[in-house]
């Protein structure tokens, strides 16, 4: 059905606005004819062949643009509810006559783990011209991914006739979470700060060298000694530099309601925005530092720029699940950051589970209606608006209020973040 649909919409000359005047001139021409009236006539047949002109100009013109080629720059990534990321359509040497211009509509579902979110479309008209590139800016409020369809065509500028150019084009596009501008607060083993005050050592007793195995950071590869022969070299530190500046994060998004609603859906937007930044800040001050991530059933080692993005994107399209008995292989002792939110309701345990490891628990809860407003909101749709074009429209989800969350999870170091359900999303006041 949605095939055929698309291939009616696809052959379908006439626009919303055109189809009515068409059949209107249609109406006066058979009336002509009834009564015999040689003004209405000739009225309704000039209408009639201006727009089979203009529908005859849009296809020969649709099928010569169709020709060359069409460029989609989306390589700037997208980030939820922050400013738009500047996508950008290129059409190749591409002309038009008067009185025309390529509209353009993007369109498609937000999606988090096949989870539907809400629907987002925007459109604009342009006049292409050589080496110029239509700005086509992409924001959501959401994070997840974005399954988009990119349609051009061909109309007059009265917005009576139009035709598709080519085949649209889809494309998956995941939106990563918004970073948060705020502190982040965090303390590093006393181990770390030791091997700082060491007095330097000989590179004999600082570090041995083996030969390189599958598996071992690039960055430990000694190219010095490995240039003098054939094999190549790494550099291991005999006091386990590694455990010094691994930093651990347990990230858990369980719940026993997991079908989306605004309250879990502001949990799970506040929480990856959270984490995202934590990480973020922490990689700023200290770029040397690694991360092992446990989130949910998944497991991340995070080790330079291209891992913190490849995790973003795992982290945007993540939705809650049931709460599972399998525990990740936490270290025996040590810190470990958790981050977990209201939603879950096992996660009062888990100190228990670990008596030996010191917690420091980031936890997000709704904010109560006599908190005002205070902490970050979380809207629904879209506040931010083009130079050049209205604000997209974003229609969210049929959302469910269900089940009860619980209210706070004890703790030394407790973050109990308000989030207000509608509004802008804006930063917690002092």
């Amino acid at each position: 059905m949605k095939r055929a649909w698309t291939r009616v919409y696809h052959c379908f000359p006439l626009t919303i606005l055109g189809f009515p005047a068409a059949a209107g001139l249609l109406g006066v021409l058979g009336r002509a004819f009834a009564a015999a009236n040689a003004y209405a006539y000739f009225f309704s047949l000039t209408g009639l062949s201006l727009m089979g002109l203009l529908m005859l100009l849009s296809f020969l013109q649709a099928r010569k643009i169709g020709e060359d080629e069409i460029v989609w720059h989306s390589r700037h990534r997208v980030f939820a509810g922050k400013e738009p990321a500047p996508h950008g359509l290129e059409l190749k040497s591409s002309r038009l006559l008067p009185f025309f211009r390529v509209r353009f509509r993007l369109a498609g579902a937000l999606k988090v783990e096949e989870r539907y979110l809400g629907y987002h479309c925007q459109s604009g008209r342009f006049k292409p011209a050589e080496d110029f590139i239509v700005p086509m800016p992409l924001g959501l409020p959401h994070c997840g991914s974005f399954h988009a369809e990119l349609a051009l065509s061909v109309e007059d500028i009265f917005g009576l006739t139009r035709f598709c150019i080519g085949t649209p084009v889809s494309r998956l596009i995941p939106v990563l979470p918004g970073v948060l501008h705020r502190p982040v607060r965090y303390r590093i083993a006393e181990r770390g700060a030791e091997e700082k005050s060491r007095v330097k050592e000989s590179e004999v007793e600082r570090y041995y060298m083996r030969e390189y195995v599958p598996g071992d950071r690039f960055r430990d590869i000694n190219w010095k000694a490995s240039g003098r022969g054939d094999k190549l070299f790494t550099r291991i530190s005999p006091v386990a530099q590694d455990e010094s500046t691994t930093v651990t994060l347990w990230v858990r998004f369980y719940a026993r309601d997991r079908r989306p609603s605004p309250a879990l859906l502001a949990l799970a937007e506040y929480q990856k925005s959270w984490v995202l930044t934590f990480l973020l800040r922490i990689k700023e001050e200290h770029p040397d530092f690694m991360f092992q991530v446990f989130m949910n059933r998944d497991e991340f080692l995070l080790e330079n720029d291209e891992d913190l993005e490849a995790f973003a994107t795992a982290l945007g399209g993540k939705w809650f699940s049931a709460a599972s008995d399998d525990l990740p292989p936490l270290p025996q002792e040590g810190r470990v950051y958790l981050f977990s939110s209201s939603a879950d309701e096992s996660a009062e345990h888990i100190r228990q589970l670990f008596p030996r490891v010191e917690f420091s628990l980031h936890l997000s809860r709704i904010a109560r209606r006599d908190e005002g407003k205070t902490g970050i909101r979380i809207s629904l749709f879209p506040v931010y608006r083009g130079e050049d074009m209205p604000s997209p429209a974003f229609l969210p989800g049929m959302f469910r209020k269900r089940g009860r969350l619980v209210q706070r999870m004890p703790g030394t170091d407790e973050e109990a973040v308000l989030i207000p359900l509608i509004g802008n999303r804006e930063e917690p006041g002092p």
